[in-house]
């Protein structure tokens, strides 16, 4: 990208905000380098053990591998000689791996795992995987999955299953899943490229998030409790899935029923993960609703400002958005101190982001489901019944998963009979 040249012009910007909700899998830039707007979910971990964190990592890594993605992984990272190597020669088994961390631990903190199915790490992959596993408590290890939209689309309920079990087994202090420019090969730094775009198009999508390696410093660095601009400082504004933890559940001051009830809306899902280190803690995975980049156009979304409001007493409200400073001479928009805070404030009742772009819809009263899917979470609580199973009347609570039959009839759906 030139410093002294726009990156993208009126027109290019105008076609990509116009285009991309109607084709995620988009990509625009030179070649190699390219950006779009991709699906991801990212764990954050706090550093106990990190032979451990390896074991769990690899386990999931084999598993998106073999039972997940539909397209195969192009390249893999090399952490010793920190390298991309063409996948299909660089496959390296969980106690290789383990010998080759010791090895780089000798030097430095951090472990890489690499994988994605484009051509180039610095391009926007439909697949990728990318985990840093650290060997000090400074910063948390991750685990970073971007996962195929239209795939997605046809497979929510093996997904969701997929996330659930990957939270269960890292118990993460944070994490998060939406709409980002696609960056899970660029481990250290984003390219500048990237951030432009970022910064760019968080303007027209509000369910555009933003992930970023310079957020990993962990709540107990001892810079984050005066500066306070990384995800140990807080929780980043939701754009669709987050993880409450103990953690940040003490911090909050709220019990999962208080939670429940301040995010009482049918379009919400609340999972609740069983602490695997302490049954007596757990942590509250929320999903917003469907996934969506929610168009400025369109209006703020009402379920965002809701989950915005009760994270708000634990935002992180001084997040750096960025991991390299702009050039003093360089035209193109790049977050700052100032812009990042709007940002992450844009749910607010005062706020204005985007300045003269921002339309406010007046909320409405959210349509109450009646019938579900088995399979799928009870959306309020209440009394149900199947035609597919005689006397199958009874209680379920919000989030239950209601069972599935064999039936004659094919699918199985429960409907509401009351609350009493």
């Amino acid at each position: 990208m030139s410093t002294s040249q726009l990156y993208l012009s009126k027109q290019e910007i105008e076609e990509l905000v116009r285009d991309i909700p109607q084709d995620t899998s988009i990509l625009y830039g030179e070649e190699n380098q390219e950006f779009g707007v991709c699906p991801y979910v990212t764990f954050y971990i706090c550093n106990k053990d990190c032979v451990e964190i390896l074991n769990k990592v690899v386990a999931i890594y084999i598993e998106f591998e073999n039972s997940i993605i539909d397209k195969p992984f192009q390249l893999r990272f090399r952490s010793d000689t920190e390298v991309w190597k063409k996948a299909d020669k660089w496959i390296r088994s969980r106690n290789e791996m383990l010998t080759e961390m010791t090895t780089v631990y000798k030097k430095h903190f951090i472990y890489y795992i690499g994988a994605t199915s484009a051509e180039s790490p610095n391009q926007s992959a439909r697949w990728a995987l990318g985990a840093k596993i650290r060997n000090s408590n400074e910063r948390y290890s991750s685990l970073k999955l971007t996962f195929g939209d239209k795939w997605y689309r046809s497979n929510k309920i093996v997904w969701h299953s997929f996330v659930k079990k990957c939270l269960e087994q890292l118990n993460p202090v944070q994490a998060y899943s939406g709409y980002e420019i696609g960056n899970t090969g660029q481990f250290a730094f984003i390219s500048p490229e990237f951030e432009t775009a970022e910064r760019i198009f968080t303007e027209y999508f509000y369910g555009l998030d933003i992930d970023h390696p310079g957020m990993e410093f962990s709540h107990e660095n001892m810079f984050v409790s005066e500066d306070r601009d990384a995800l140990g400082g807080g929780i980043r504004t939701p754009t669709w899935c987050f993880l409450l933890s103990p953690y940040w559940l003490e911090k909050l001051g709220l019990s999962e029923e208080q939670i429940r009830e301040k995010l009482n809306d049918p379009r919400i899902e609340i999972t609740k993960i069983e602490d695997s280190e302490n049954p007596n803690l757990y942590s509250l995975w929320i999903r917003l609703g469907e996934l969506s980049l929610y168009p400025v156009e369109e209006g703020v979304p009402d379920l965002l400002v809701l989950a915005n409001e009760l994270i708000k007493p634990i935002r992180c409200d001084n997040l750096k958005l960025t991991t390299l400073d702009a050039w003093s001479d360089d035209p193109n928009p790049r977050f700052d101190a100032v812009s990042a805070k709007q940002w992450i404030a844009r749910f607010d009742k005062d706020s204005t982001w985007p300045e003269l772009k921002r339309v406010e819809v007046e909320a409405q009263e959210p349509e109450r489901i009646d019938i579900v899917l088995a399979g799928e979470p009870c959306p309020h609580a209440g009394y149900w019944y199947t035609f597919a199973k005689e006397n199958s009347r009874q209680y379920f609570k919000q989030g239950d998963i209601f069972p599935d039959f064999e039936s004659d009839w094919g699918d199985v759906y429960w409907q509401f009979d009351g609350e009493e």
